[in-house]
């Protein structure tokens, strides 16, 4: 038996990782701090479900100590939660929305780490959800300094965790549908449309690809793979980005 832990599980690519867990043999712990939403997917997959900020050391600790206890063992833990946060130019991005996104996205990816490896005595995977924001600068201010945290994190980390053989990785979505594009473009129509007018090849990832993307790095075909940044964004990161970009509307996308 494994057991995998995934933040942010309760939607979007939280919720596909964890049923592609599942159905590779994996018993799941899925935490959010959308406890309803964490439980109904719990309940579909036979899994623990837990409450937790991951923006707060204390929760993350709490989490990696109910895996223990329920299960005894941690083989792979899921750093995946997030926002999308403030949106807008640089110049009216409020101090407060600019901390926040990095306590979720910056914070929480280092708790993971942190108290996760701690618990993998005989060794692990650990795989966090960066984007090609942490590789350019593919979204607002604030998103895209803590995704670049993000694969920092997992670069510095896979070197020291390297020899007490847990592997460090992260995936690097592009423009994947799910409820913070959404709610970024009003629609999932205009989300789908909005991705295709943008990704070089003729497809929109979803959360599936990005869960499939986590299967393969946390199986023994990646066993020699650690401190990378694997991209899944149908092309996108291989264009520029116009400057144009964050001259948008300012606002706040939790």
């Amino acid at each position: 038996m494994k057991v995998a832990i995934i933040t942010g599980a309760a939607a979007g690519i939280g919720a596909a990782t964890a049923r592609r867990f599942r159905d590779d043999g994996y018993r799941l712990v899925l935490a959010d701090i959308d406890v309803s939403g964490a439980e109904a997917i719990a309940g579909e997959l036979d899994a623990l479900p837990m409450r937790c900020d991951v923006s707060d050391e204390s929760d993350v600790a709490a989490l990696i100590d109910a895996a223990m206890k329920a299960y005894g063992r941690i083989d792979c833990m899921i750093n995946n939660a997030g926002i999308l946060g403030a949106v807008g130019p640089i110049g009216k991005t409020p101090a407060e929305d600019y901390r926040k996104a990095m306590s979720i996205m910056s914070d929480g990816v280092f708790y993971g780490i942190k108290h996760a490896s701690n618990a993998m005595e005989d060794g692990g995977v650990i795989l966090n959800t960066a984007s090609i924001a942490g590789i350019g600068a593919w979204s607002n201010h604030s998103y895209t300094a803590a995704k670049h945290a993000v694969v920092a994190l997992t670069r510095s980390s896979a070197v020291e965790l390297a020899p007490r053989n847990i592997r460090v990785n992260a995936v690097a979505p592009g423009n994947v549908v799910t409820q913070i594009t959404i709610s970024l473009t009003g629609s999932e129509e205009a989300a789908v449309e909005r991705a295709m007018s943008r990704n070089p090849l003729p497809h929109v990832c979803t959360a599936e690809d990005i869960a499939a993307s986590f299967a393969f790095l946390a199986g023994s075909e990646a066993r020699g793979i650690t401190g990378q940044v694997l991209v899944v964004d149908s092309g996108l990161s291989a264009i520029p980005i116009p400057a144009s970009y964050h001259l948008t509307e300012s606002r706040y996308v939790g």
